[in-house]
């Protein structure tokens, strides 16, 4: 097997079909030291301090790619990537595995083979858009849904120019409720001119005034993640996240879509009941987002 070691972001393959592994997705990131290993079937980026290497931080994961559908050789492959860290002096070595819905990553099992232990699993819940979703939400969200609507919210998906705007909201949404947003506007539209293709928003409008709103990054072409989601504290009590996801659904429907990913409901394994409760009543299912941890 050949294994190609790149040191900056230029080097990495420009076929790699996950938005988090493209070029453009690194070069809007910082790293201590960046470095991915690839073969002609495998690719996993890392950040590397002087001891520790994770795959990838800031990102919703990283992990072992699979850039065919060749995996027997795949613990060969986690071999020559740990022997190339110990080599540079690193001890200890942290994989931010996806949930199970990404098909294209060397499975839990196989990594686990290799001597690494999961360090904890998070709660990933996602919405199935192959199914009768419409079907599979709680009646008091049903109920909601119907009444927004009698009400004047609408959902619509918002230009590219309102970005700044809709970043602006999420801001002061956070505000209120003793929180920062963890994504500077600058980051945020790095992010957007490096991959204006990945990244869209939309928002549940009254008239003129936004009441919820969240950005969602298509990250394959079968699956969008959730991102940035933010209610208004005026409009809290209406609910309007529960038309926005409704309208989300709908979009990525027509688009083809199979999966939505409402991201993670617990923090480093820790359950996020509300939070939780409110995606499992929005007709998400649950899986295991696991992070790996290997200590040399």
């Amino acid at each position: 097997m050949l294994l190609n070691i790149h040191n900056t972001f230029e080097e990495v393959p420009d076929n790699l079909s996950l938005a988090y592994f493209q070029k453009g997705y690194f070069r809007s990131q910082s790293y201590s030291t960046f470095k991915s290993y690839c073969s002609e079937d495998f690719f996993i980026p890392f950040d590397i301090t002087p001891e520790k290497a994770i795959s990838i931080p800031r990102s919703p994961f990283g992990s072992f790619f699979c850039r065919s559908n060749e995996i027997k050789d795949a613990q060969y492959f986690i071999e020559r990537v740990k022997d190339d860290l110990i080599k540079h002096g690193v001890n200890n070595i942290e994989i931010i595995h996806p949930s199970s819905i990404y098909h294209s990553f060397i499975s839990g099992e196989i990594i686990q083979s290799t001597g690494f232990n999961i360090e904890f699993e998070d709660i990933n819940q996602h919405i199935d858009l192959s199914e009768d979703w419409e079907e599979s939400i709680h009646t008091m969200q049903k109920r909601k849904l119907d009444a927004l609507q009698s009400e004047g919210f609408e959902f619509r998906k918002m230009e590219k120019n309102e970005f700044e705007t809709a970043h602006k909201f999420l801001s002061v949404c956070r505000q209120a409720q003793g929180l920062q947003i963890n994504i500077s506007w600058e980051h945020l539209n790095n992010l957007i001119m490096e991959l204006p293709d990945a990244y869209e928003c939309f928002g549940v409008f009254r008239e003129d005034k936004i009441s919820a709103l969240c950005i969602t990054v298509n990250v394959t072409t079968d699956i969008a993640y959730y991102y940035l989601p933010a209610t208004s504290p005026m409009f809290r009590d209406k609910s309007p996240m529960v038309l926005l996801i409704s309208g989300l659904v709908s979009y990525y429907r027509s688009k083809g879509f199979k999966q939505l990913d409402m991201g993670v409901s617990s923090f480093q394994g820790k359950p996020q009941e509300t939070l939780r409760i409110f995606k499992e009543r929005m007709g998400a299912k649950e899986t295991v987002k696991p992070t790996f941890k290997l200590v040399l």
